[in-house]
């Protein structure tokens, strides 16, 4: 069977925030017609959840005040809400000379430049005992842009239980092409090639993961691939557990990393991602109870596993990077926290690449 031609002068490959900003940001200089996002029809919009008959985001991006992003045109409209309360848990049964660190690592950064409290127990309960030895590049780089310098950073919260993003996206009604598989693109004749289309474009923008945007395109790379995931637990509750509070779980022995109210009825506990299914609900309400006593009515909701959230290690293979130079001289740019393999917030992308 023939395949449909389609033309277009911006192509978007991805559907997460990143892209839907870009589709905001492109349409300064162009129409809607010029400009199409491909979605895979097999993923979840924006990793959403559904409760009380509506589907939304719930998960915790969210924008820096002070950020350009935050106070673009973009957010015009778009309801204001205050910073995020934040407040951190007793240091309990913990004691960082139980482990034994390996110079160079995560770990060791922490130690050497956070000092020695709460962060390194939520660090080894978010990213494992493989901080101990390996340098985790992304998450330090995190760090120093965001904690070390001082810069600003201050959160804005959920509003109606949504992500801001969500509000402010929800208007732009973008061109969508659905895929259910991506065959190839040929970077040489600028061809996305999927089971029922081929999509000829100029500009190619690409915001799924690197390395199989990199498959897709036949170039080569050796950069380390490694991510880490996010797993959540809702929890439906009465009163008693202020709106966009957030409480760091700082018991080393418990399988909470933080614990957010995205509503004054329904909050999210963002547990150990590497013991996805095997943690007992009942565990988890009754330290969630410990953390915020007053809350009453406390009962599960759903829970949401987020398999690619941080990226890990900086690209510096050469073969990868030459492959990077390949991709921009034929028009593709690789976009976003995984298209460009870096742990990065949203207001932090350089948005002038996408033109």
């Amino acid at each position: 069977m023939n395949s449909k031609t389609v033309h277009i002068k911006n192509c978007l490959l991805g559907y997460g925030y990143a892209s839907l900003i870009a589709y905001h940001k492109l349409l300064k200089t162009n129409n809607h017609e010029d400009i199409l996002i491909l979605r895979n029809e097999n993923s979840i919009p924006i990793f959403s959840i559904k409760y009380e008959d509506a589907r939304f985001s719930p998960l915790p991006i969210f924008p820096v005040e002070e950020s350009e992003l935050y106070n673009s045109d973009l957010f015009d409209g778009v309801p204001k809400q205050e910073p995020i309360s934040v407040s951190f848990s007793e240091l309990t049964n913990f004691n960082y000379k139980d482990h034994s660190i390996e110079e160079g690592s995560l770990a060791s950064f922490m130690l050497s430049n956070q000092g020695i409290d709460q962060r390194l127990c939520l660090g080894l309960k978010q990213w494992g005992d493989s901080m101990l030895s390996k340098p985790f590049s992304q998450v330090q780089d995190k760090i120093k842009r965001h904690y070390i310098s001082k810069s600003g950073n201050t959160r804005i919260g959920y509003v109606n239980g949504k992500s801001i993003f969500k509000y402010a996206i929800n208007k732009l009604n973008p061109e969508v092409l659905n895929y259910s598989n991506i065959q190839k693109i040929d970077i040489e004749k600028k061809e996305v090639h999927t089971n029922d289309y081929i999509i000829k474009y100029e500009k190619l923008i690409s915001t799924i993961p690197f390395h199989y945007l990199l498959d897709l395109c036949g170039l080569e790379h050796k950069h380390n691939t490694d991510f880490a995931s996010a797993y959540f637990y809702f929890f439906k509750y009465k009163t008693g557990f202020k709106e966009n509070q957030v409480v760091y779980d700082c018991d080393f022995n418990s399988d909470i990393l933080r614990v957010f109210s995205i509503k004054n009825d329904f909050l999210l506990a963002q547990l150990r991602s590497d013991k996805h299914g095997q943690i007992p609900v009942e565990k988890i309400r009754k330290r969630v109870q410990e953390l915020a006593p007053t809350i009453e009515g406390l009962e599960f909701a759903q829970e949401l596993f987020v398999p690619m959230c941080y990226p890990l290690e900086l690209i510096t293979e050469p073969s990868t990077l030459e492959s990077i130079d390949r991709l921009k001289e034929n028009e593709v740019v690789p976009f976003g926290r995984f298209g460009e393999w870096g742990y990065s917030d949203l207001h932090e992308l350089d948005w002038s690449n996408i033109f």
